[in-house]
Parts: C-alpha cells; sequence; structure tokens
C-alpha cells in the first residue's frame, strides 16, 4: 500500500518501575513494548507514519502520553497492555474506549476487535469494554487500548511471550488500524 497516512500514536502502556502485571517472571511492560515495536514496525511497512510514547523501558505517566498525543493529533491512539485477573484460567482480548467514545474510538475499537477475531480465532474475544482510563479520557482524537490477552494465565502468559504472537498481534492491530483509517480518509 503506497498511501501516505497521518500519525498513529502507539503508546505502550507501563515502563520504568511500573511494570505493570507480573506474573511468572514475566513483566507487562516488556510485552507492551515488544508488541509495540512490532506494531510500529508493520505500519511503517504499510506506509503509515506514526510514533511511540516510549521506546525503552522508562517510565512515561499518563499526563504526559495523552498530552503529547494531543499536541501531535495522531488520527488514533492505540494503547497496549495485557489484562491480569485473580482467577488463573481468565483469558481473551479486550478492546477498550472511553465509557462515552466518539463514534470514530468505536469504529476504531471494532475493525481492531474484528481483526483479533480473526487472527486468533482460538482465543476468547471479550469485545469492547467502555472504560474511564485516562488515556481514553484526555486523548482529543479516537484513542482504544486494546488487552492483548492475560498475563495472570500461565497458557495466555506463554502465548504472550513467543515473538511471533507478539509480531502476529501486531499484525492483526495494524490492519484495523489501517481499515479505520481508510474509511475516515486518514
Amino acid at each position: 500500500m503506497s498511501t501516505s497516512y497521518s500519525k498513529i500514536c502507539i503508546s505502550p502502556g507501563h515502563g520504568g518501575a511500573d511494570n505493570g502485571a507480573v506474573y511468572g517472571f514475566t513483566e507487562e511492560d516488556d510485552i507492551n513494548l515488544a508488541i509495540g515495536f512490532y506494531l510500529d514496525y508493520e505500519l511503517r511497512l504499510a506506509d503509515v507514519s506514526n510514533y511511540m510514547t516510549r521506546e525503552k523501558d522508562k517510565f512515561v505517566s499518563l499526563e504526559q502520553r495523552s498530552m503529547e498525543a494531543n499536541i501531535k493529533k495522531p488520527k488514533l491512539f492505540i494503547s497496549l497492555h495485557c489484562d491480569a485477573y485473580h482467577k488463573k484460567t481468565a483469558s481473551g482480548m479486550t478492546v477498550h474506549v472511553y465509557k462515552h467514545p466518539s463514534m470514530g474510538a468505536l469504529r476504531a475499537a471494532s475493525l481492531i476487535g474484528r481483526q483479533l477475531q480473526i487472527h486468533f480465532p482460538l482465543h476468547r474475544y471479550r469485545g469492547i469494554k467502555k472504560s474511564n482510563f485516562h488515556v481514553l479520557r484526555e486523548t482529543h482524537m479516537p484513542a482504544v487500548l486494546v488487552e492483548c490477552e492475560f498475563l495472570s494465565n500461565p497458557d495466555t502468559r506463554k502465548f504472550l511471550r513467543e515473538p511471533e504472537n507478539q509480531k502476529r498481534l501486531a499484525q492483526a492491530i495494524k490492519r484495523g488500524s489501517i481499515k479505520y483509517l481508510d474509511e475516515i480518509g486518514g
């Protein structure tokens, strides 16, 4: 695809001293960053300009993430995370939008969610959830937060640790994002 798109903001969750969920010697911030790098690479291959809120294991506040996005004004903000729950059997992928979402955020979430379903048919898809997360509430563009699977589940943690699966997650998110940009003429 040779079309040049406006920027997408990739925001790998947590970082630095904020590891996020930690299970089985696996830190969420590391998985989020790995998926973020794959997503950055996949979008660049598709000629989609983008930027990341962090490119190394450092802390970036939620306020910094949303403020930077609001200044740079991308067409879409994507926050990357892994889920966790006290029940080790919990599993699935979820796409979050703000509790009062824009139509753009809902559409982007739907398209990304559909690609996750297509590319990971053996994984549970938990749907689109409305949430009050800072990066969804404080960004002034369509924003989604993707929970890629559960770190608390030993089976899905093993899945998340595999670089090939991290790349496949990034490819699915990329496809949904590009479909969204195509629809809005981005």
